[in-house]
């Protein structure tokens, strides 16, 4: 026999959009427990409120639940990997390069900071820790949950989230992308030292050290 929880779970599922009250009417159940079940599930990451409609009568609007985007799924990592083959199959290696380039300056142009002057880079005038400091909140706008290390040899920028890491096993040269959106926003070549390694918490990272050679 199911749980309250997944009755409610089930409703959600059938029904796409529905509210605590229409739970608690067709499963017999207080207004309470289904705003309660619904509470939990929200947390789980299973449901999320999706809209609100008007109240009946006066009062505050009925808010509308259903399935998280997590739960419902997307294609989104099937198109990119599509697109990403499509566009390198039609590029000649030697000009790849360019591409990569041309696709962080598109990408940059998302990013609304202070930091970023008119050519999309940090300015190459400033000093190699402020270049660094400014790069890392770039790439902290764009997911990437990075870092900078001091180091005996040269600074290591440390990124501890791959937000292709979905398509990354099939395109690799996403990892060329990064290092040229660190070398865009820093001013500073760079070569990569990780990639989707784990460090000593079992926490899987990517690492690129300035390249002076």
């Amino acid at each position: 026999m199911s749980t309250s929880r997944q009755q409610v779970l089930g409703f959600v599922r059938t029904h796409r959009a529905v509210s605590a009250q229409e739970i608690a009417r067709a499963l017999h159940m207080t207004r309470a427990n289904a705003r309660h079940h619904l509470k939990i599930l929200e947390g789980q990451g299973v449901v999320e409120l999706i809209s609100s409609r008007p109240a009946s009568g006066r009062g505050r609007p009925v808010m509308l639940y259903g399935l998280s985007g997590r739960v419902l799924g997307e294609n989104l990592g099937l198109l990119t990997g599509a697109m990403l083959k499509e566009f390198f199959l039609k590029t000649p290696h030697a000009e790849r390069g360019q591409m990569l380039e041309r696709l962080v300056g598109i990408m940059l142009e998302e990013v609304s900071s202070s930091a970023i002057d008119e050519d999309g880079a940090v300015e190459s005038t400033a000093s190699l820790t402020q270049r660094l400091y400014r790069s890392i909140s770039i790439l902290n706008e764009l997911h990437y949950h990075a870092r900078w290390e001091a180091h005996s040899q040269a600074p290591h920028i440390v990124l501890g989230h791959c937000p292709y890491a979905s398509i990354i096993e099939e395109h690799p040269e996403v990892c060329q992308l990064d290092a040229v959106l660190i070398k865009t926003l820093s001013c500073i070549q760079v070569k990569q030292t990780a990639k989707l390694a784990l460090d000593s918490r079992g926490i899987r990272y990517c690492a690129f050290v300035i390249d002076s050679s």
